[in-house]
């Protein structure tokens, strides 16, 4: 029983432990994942209300990816995944005002913009790009629609139908959102009015034009030392503009140290030469064998007419050289391109040709006849696909041995019949050939391009360095501090959830994440891109809430600049105020010349004295003409100035005209996107750096 007892009490102990056990590695991974306990592990972002949830975010990025590069564009997935975030919150948000405002579109309202006589403008395009890809006798949404459901009505494939479909299907669910957030912005914009005062104000704006006589003194005139300034001036100019500086989310303040990872000088040197016995090599063998065994030259091989070459450089070289000479025609940088003439032929340019693709079950030869005897390609066109006096060249664009063979030797205005087997299916086609261009001559070559990279060598050489004064520079005040020394430059950026990367290190956000992981004073390991581009080590130099404080370098550096303009201003004003009595005493006080220009309230460059002088501006735009005003203070100085002539270019005032401009100018309508409007004072809690991989993962 005494045995039981021990083990009853103990049992009680190991309980305990388990539980505290437990309970630190669900604490610990919960402070290092962040997204695995305590709220909801598949949300990328919150605003208001609703979500963003991981797979939507994610079949966004994807289909985006793909229509982008379908386009030819390129985007970093970082930004790509910020404008994803934004871009679905902002439709959730608009669902959610659609639904509380009762904004719907009817079944006939859609069926209008999509079929109607007048299509809606967002679907007008893919309207008329369907009819002209799919060769249709009329660009309308009726006709696109019936060739949806009657496909071999038009010879089209049945697959035709079944794609039509799913495109009309995803333009039916892109249009309704669009009339729905036309509806919402319409009757969002229509809360926006103005009044007689509005309309007025905005008239004389807008429609007033000063001439003045003016004569300025800058800032540049005050040293330093004139003047008693401290941070408190900085600070008092921050709590002054303090709205200015409010913060979505919570940041941090980064130092970083990017080392690009390029050549050097050992491995250009090196590329130079390698270039050179390429082209010794390939002056000396056959072809392209000369760089055939060295796998960082790529090759191109191409076969042209000297004006089908646009650079200037390389048809230079095929029309002046002998075939089997090989040359480096240009040089960028740490990229080389050499050129070699193979061969020089005489061809073809191209051909006017009509055509026309007969099926199996037709007598092509009865075809080809009534072509000669007199019917055009083009009344065949709307039984047949057919195409009537096209030029196509014969050289590079695929065209097969056969049916080249049969152009080139082909009677002129002949209809032939030419047979082939496409994938084991015979098809018929019908040629005639119109016209031919005089031989003209081809050149063989190739185009051989050269990239120095940078050798493992040089890259063990940064990264050692790097991380070596990383371990030796643990602090982030060593970090900064140290930095110069060893030859290293710091940047520093601010970032939080939503930034798209650090600085303009490209795919970056992964280090983002790091830098909102880890508190004030830590410092990163060194890290390196996926392109292995360059190396980067970070050091979070502060954490920041609800404001940018003055104190970020950033923000105290720009007003620093604008505190210490201002005492300096104030000075002046103080020195020269009520020391003259019109324009050119103050201009012989200020040692300035007297100059004359035009003045509009709403321009925001103010003559040749700066942006955003709000001040000057004011107070000209309230001085009638021949008053003399000043000295007036200003961003950069002080000003005295006199009114020659005021101008409101024989515009009468419209009070309905104006007010309409003030809406335009001024109403919500202005915005490029609603999202701040469907925000109001919530902030979004992005959440996406949770779906980042960490580094070191």
């Amino acid at each position: 029983m005494a045995t039981l007892e021990k083990i009853r009490n103990k049992s009680v102990l190991l309980f305990i432990i388990i539980i505290v056990a437990l309970l630190a590695f669900i604490l610990g991974d919960f402070l290092t994942s962040g997204r695995t306990y305590f709220g909801h592990p598949t949300t990328v972002a919150e605003a208001n209300g609703v979500t963003v949830e991981y797979q939507d975010y994610q079949n966004r990025i994807s289909q985006t990816s793909e229509q982008m590069r379908n386009q030819g564009r390129e985007v970093s997935n970082d930004v790509l995944s910020q404008n994803v975030v934004t871009g679905l919150l902002t439709e959730q948000l608009l669902n959610k005002e659609y639904a509380d405002l009762g904004i719907t579109v009817t079944d006939q309202e859609l069926s209008d913009a999509l079929v109607g006589d007048t299509p809606h403008p967002a679907a007008y395009q893919m309207i008329g790009y369907l009819a002209q890809q799919l060769q249709l006798p009329e660009a309308s949404g009726r006709v696109v629609f019936d060739a949806m459901q009657n496909p071999a009505k038009y010879n089209l494939p049945t697959q035709v139908g079944a794609e039509l479909r799913q495109i009309w299907a995803n333009q039916e669910k892109e249009l309704e959102n669009t009339m729905k957030q036309q509806k919402f912005m319409s009757l969002i914009s229509g809360l926006f009015t103005f009044n007689k005062l509005d309309a007025k104000n905005f008239y004389d704006d807008n429609a007033t034009t000063r001439t003045i006589a003016y004569a300025v003194k800058d800032v540049a005139a005050v040293a330093d030392n004139d003047i008693e300034f401290s941070d408190a001036d900085v600070k008092a100019l921050w709590e002054s503009q303090k709205q200015n500086y409010e913060l979505g989310e919570p940041m941090k303040e980064v130092n970083y140290i990017y080392v690009a990872i390029e050549p050097s000088q050992a491995d250009r040197l090196a590329g130079q030469q390698a270039v050179e016995n390429a082209i010794v090599a390939l002056n000396q063998t056959p072809g392209t064998e000369g760089v055939a065994s060295d796998t960082h030259f790529s090759v191109q091989n191409l076969k042209n007419t000297a004006s089908a070459v646009k650079n200037t450089k390389l048809r230079e070289f095929i029309t002046t050289k002998e075939p089997g000479t090989a040359e480096l025609i240009n040089r960028q940088g740490d990229s080389y391109t050499i050129a070699k003439l193979q061969d020089v032929t005489t061809g073809i340019d191209s051909i006017n040709i009509s055509m026309l693709n007969a099926p199996a079950s037709v007598n092509a030869d009865s075809i080809a006849t009534l072509i000669n005897n007199g019917t055009s390609f083009g009344s065949l066109a709307e039984t047949y696909a057919a195409q009537d006096s096209i030029w196509t060249p014969l050289e590079n664009i695929g065209i097969d041995e056969k049916t080249k063979s049969a152009l080139l030797n082909a009677a002129i205005g002949k209809a032939f019949v030419l047979n082939d087997t496409i994938q084991g299916n015979a098809v018929q086609n019908i040629f005639r050939v119109n016209r031919r261009h005089a031989p003209v001559k081809y050149y063989d070559y190739a185009v051989i391009d050269y990239t120095v990279d940078p050798s493992q060598e040089t890259l063990t050489d940064l990264s050692t360095n790097l991380r070596t004064y990383v371990s030796n520079n643990s602090s982030a005040k060593d970090f900064t501090d140290n930095a110069g020394a060893a030859g290293y430059s710091v940047l520093s950026d601010q970032v939080g959830a939503s930034s798209t990367g650090i600085g303009n290190a490209r795919d970056s956000r992964r280090f983002v994440k790091w830098a909102m992981e880890n508190n004030k004073g830590k410092v990163s390991p060194v890290m390196q891109d996926d392109r292995q581009s360059y190396l980067i080590a970070l050091a979070v130099m502060d954490s920041y809430d609800d404001y940018m404080p003055w104190t970020s370098p950033a923000v105290a550096n720009q007003l620093r600049n604008q505190a210490l303009d201002s005492k300096k201003a104030d000075k002046l004003l103080a020195d020269y105020a009520g020391k003259a009595n019109d324009l050119k005493g103050y201009a012989t006080l200020f040692e300035a010349r007297l100059d004359t220009g035009n003045v509009n309230i709403t321009t925001p460059t103010l003559l040749n004295i700066g942006i955003n002088e709000s001040a000057l501006q004011g107070a000209i735009a309230a001085a009638d003409k021949g008053q003399f005003v000043g000295p007036v203070k200003g961003n950069h100085g002080i000003m005295v100035f006199e009114v020659e002539e005021v101008d409101q270019q024989n515009r009468p005032f419209v009070e309905a005209d104006y007010g309409q401009r003030f809406i335009q100018t001024f109403g919500i309508g202005r915005r490029g996107t609603p999202l701040p409007l469907l925000l109001g004072k919530n902030k979004i809690d992005n959440r996406s750096l949770n779906f980042v991989q960490a580094v070191g993962e």
